[in-house]
């Protein structure tokens, strides 16, 4: 045999053995997961499980363990969604099935694959049509597979469902949701002339969570904190009561979560004409509650001790904070040796930047001279990530393709994720085109007519409801780093608008403002929102259109942030 074909057969050989061995220690893992209760509260397990199969595909995606790390990626996810409750981690597992049968489609795992979808799909997703359909493959083309008779079995099982004949068996201990449900644009209509609660959604860490309450109108609402109980095995409590509202049909009463310091969500109705949502914590530091409008939804920013270690009773921020004109904040960065938490914050330098792309999905943002917000803030997102990268900062993004997200869970990312600093970039637009120019915001309350418009625009709120806003959330933004971020807006500004015009463009700058803005609230960290210009004006737009341009701005605000970056070194080593 030659060398160097004895050479490249030993090569393959030690990679398949590789391969083979990453495969049994995860699916190892897999299975002590599986029977550890404790670990696999943690989503983090699993997701990490999840990554160690993904590498083990994508070493020979054609090679004899792919199939199985696929099936295993379904397994994991569907692992998961037992202990989230999560839909999106069901779907998450019904897709991984699902590639693993139409990539390998004579392998003997496929109607295994087949199978545990169409189970997922019925008795987790209510989706029995898709069930039935999944079976019928298995039935049409896996006949002398191990899963015929009980994919047969199932089959007949939804078949009897459709038909109307469901055994007593199967509805009270297999599948007690398979109750005839209605259309879920009907979940968010008023009942009864009462507001009806939607949803209740999450992000949590090991030490901060913001949960938002979805509601389909403005409602009435009052909470209260418990201490915790051990001798009664009782956990930190925070219950809020929504006057005049009823729990929609896909509202669970009880969600456990186990992830990070959020445990369970508790839905329930105290008093027919209200509901009560009650959040169980493993321990709770600071919190606050407040609404946002547009839709109308109830947030609750909960934040924890980093050790667990309660040292004093939890502050409510949303009602204990001083109200007080804020200082004039320094004019420089680092502002001054009087604010030491900066460096302590921050660990002495900057790491990570989140990148947040305007609007995106349903909502296009502003729309004008051939420029829709969403597609062009996510051009220049990326722009400006390639750039950090390039000068050593660890980029994260909040969207990096076209969907909406909400804008409370932009701000939700980027505490779970422990950034230093977050980016949020949009165009603005103004009903007299003649108005042009960049500018740079932070959260505190409008100085001005054009910032409380601008923020309406982002909020999606009126202007009117902006003024409303300014007075229920002057304890909520006292409490971000408003001194931090304006420096940092200022910074931003000053170069954006230098790189663009030493190359010639003859761009305006409209300076630092403030304003509530819904997608800064709640910031742990130095947070701004950059107009890159107005797509109103026809000049404007002519030069957003033009990638060259973009770049400078990227170019611009990257060049701000190293500037930050490194004038916080050089306070720590003063």
């Amino acid at each position: 045999m030659p060398l160097i074909l004895f050479i490249l057969l030993l090569s393959v050989t030690d990679s398949y053995a590789s391969i083979s061995r990453d495969y049994q220690t995860a699916l190892s893992q897999f299975r002590s997961l599986v029977k550890n209760s404790k670990q696999g509260r943690y989503r983090s397990n699993w997701k990490r499980l999840e990554d160690k199969f993904i590498a083990i595909y994508q070493a020979n995606p054609d090679g004899s363990y792919a199939p199985k790390s696929l099936y295993y990626m379904g397994r994991v996810n569907e692992e998961l969604a037992k202990r989230s409750y999560l839909r999106s981690d069901y779907q998450a597992a019904v897709d991984y099935y699902n590639r693993c049968a139409k990539r390998f489609t004579r392998h003997s795992w496929t109607d295994d694959s087949l199978y545990r979808m169409a189970r997922v799909q019925y008795y987790n997703l209510n989706q029995a049509a898709d069930a039935r359909r999944t079976l019928n493959t298995i039935l049409r083309k896996y006949q002398s597979g191990d899963k015929y008779k009980e994919a047969l079995a199932l089959h007949r099982k939804i078949i009897a469902e459709v038909n109307g004949s469901r055994s007593s068996h199967a509805s009270v201990k297999k599948a007690p949701s398979r109750q005839k449900q209605a259309p879920a644009k009907k979940t968010t209509r008023r009942t009864s002339g009462k507001v009806a609660l939607n949803g209740v959604r999450f992000t949590s860490s090991n030490d901060y969570t913001r949960v938002v309450i979805d509601l389909s109108g403005e409602a009435k609402h009052q909470y209260k904190f418990l201490n915790a109980d051990p001798s009664r095995n009782l956990p930190f409590r925070l219950y809020i009561d929504l006057e005049g509202t009823v729990p929609s049909s896909a509202v669970k009463d009880e969600l456990k979560i186990y992830d990070g310091i959020l445990r369970m969500i508790r839905v329930g109705k105290p008093v027919p004409s209200t509901s009560r949502v009650v959040l169980d914590f493993e321990s709770v530091q600071k919190y606050t509650v407040f609404a946002l409008e547009n839709p109308y939804r109830v947030v609750v920013d909960v934040s924890a001790p980093k050790n667990g270690k309660m040292t004093h009773p939890p502050v409510d921020l949303s009602r204990k904070a001083p109200v007080h004109k804020n200082k004039k904040p320094s004019r420089t960065i680092p502002p001054s040796r009087k604010v030491p938490d900066l460096v302590e914050q921050l660990g002495l330098t900057v790491k990570t930047v989140m990148i947040d792309a305007g609007h995106g999905g349903k909502d296009p943002g502003a729309s004008k001279n051939r420029i829709r917000e969403k597609d062009y803030v996510l051009k220049v997102a990326k722009m400006l990530g390639k750039k950090l990268k390039a000068k050593g900062f660890n980029v994260l993004y909040t969207r990096k393709t076209d969907v909406f997200i909400p804008l409370e869970e932009r701000t939700a990312k980027a505490n779970v994720q422990k950034v230093d600093l977050f980016v949020s970039l949009h165009i603005n637009a103004n009903r007299k085109s003649s108005v042009n120019g960049i500018e740079t915001y932070y959260l505190n309350l409008a100085r001005s007519k054009s910032a409380r418009r601008i923020a309406a625009r982002e909020n999606a709120i009126s202007e009117k409801r902006i003024s409303d806003l300014q007075f229920i959330l002057t304890d909520l933004m006292l409490n971000s780093k408003m001194q931090e971020s304006k420096a940092l807006a200022e910074l931003v500004q000053k170069s954006m608008v230098k790189t663009v015009r030493a190359r010639g463009w003859k761009s305006k700058s409209n300076g630092v403002r403030s304003a509530p803005f819904y997608v800064l609230m709640g910031a742990k960290m130095p947070s701004i929102l950059v107009e890159l210009g107005y797509c109103s004006n026809p000049t404007e737009a002519k030069r957003l259109r033009n990638n060259s341009y973009l770049n400078l701005l990227a170019d611009g605000i990257a060049n701000a942030l190293s500037t930050y970056r490194h004038n916080l070194k050089n306070y720590a080593a003063m």
